[in-house]
């Protein structure tokens, strides 16, 4: 995996600015991993697609993950920290399956965990009650539910089997408001927190290049091509 940087994360966030947020995690990713058919990151396991997106933040950004969310009871900002090592430990600990047989109503089944393109195939379904019905098949592998069949199997059953193999692609925080004390646990959209954090890091390159290069002439690419450390010393230089 190369690093999310220069002239590539600009290309990166250029490309994604567009597209689904589904898609834009796949585009960061096909960045860093030449190596990989953007297909073939659609089809990973969401579970797995996770995982490269903490190694990608950790090579990319840094080794903490910190932000806030706002406390339900009282709207004080809460902030958080979180170490992408004891967050990849995490799911290491659960390894949780990629797929599941079981039986219901005498039915043999077979869920796979969702991948992208699962996602992708669900979001424009008039209710998240059709959305998830439609996840779910997809996942089981069945076109669609006959009615036969939909009266014999219990979708509570399915999605217990749903949460619990996609239990390690989750990652969750829980805070204590130090105002009113009341504690929540939230969960961490991956893909989400990673697209912002790289759409951050572009507008600060951005803005980097702007000024260097009005003050000294170079070049986008030369200004991009520097280390962020190196580009901090000519910033300073420029404001002393």
């Amino acid at each position: 995996m190369q690093a999310l940087s220069g002239e590539r994360l600009l290309a990166a966030c250029e490309q994604a600015q567009g597209e689904h947020a589904l898609l834009q995690a796949i585009t960061l990713l096909a960045a860093v991993l030449p190596e990989c058919d953007r297909a073939e990151l659609l089809r990973l396991p969401i579970t797995e697609r996770n995982r490269l997106l903490l190694q990608l933040r950790q090579l990319s950004f840094g080794p903490v993950l910190e932000g806030y969310a706002d406390c339900t009871r009282c709207g004080a900002a809460m902030e958080f920290s979180l170490s992408v090592a004891d967050a990849l430990a995490g799911m290491d600990e659960i390894q949780a399956p990629t797929s599941v047989d079981w039986t219901d109503q005498d039915i043999p089944l077979h869920l796979r965990q969702a991948t992208t393109v699962d996602l992708l195939a669900s979001i424009d379904a008039p209710t998240t009650e059709q959305a998830e019905a439609r996840l779910l098949t997809r996942c089981l592998g069945l076109d669609e539910l006959v009615d036969d069949v939909a009266q014999r199997i219990t979708m509570p059953s399915a999605r217990a089997q749903f949460e619990q193999i996609h239990a390690a692609g989750e990652l969750h925080c829980t805070l204590r408001c130090p105002h009113c004390m009341e504690e929540e646990t939230w969960e961490l959209d991956v893909s989400h927190y990673v697209w912002q954090e790289a759409r951050h890091a572009a507008h600060r390159l951005l803005t980097d290049i702007h000024t260097l290069a009005l003050h000294y002439g170079w070049s986008e690419s030369d200004i991009a091509r520097m280390s962020q450390p190196r580009r901090n010393a000519y910033l300073e230089l420029l404001s002393a």
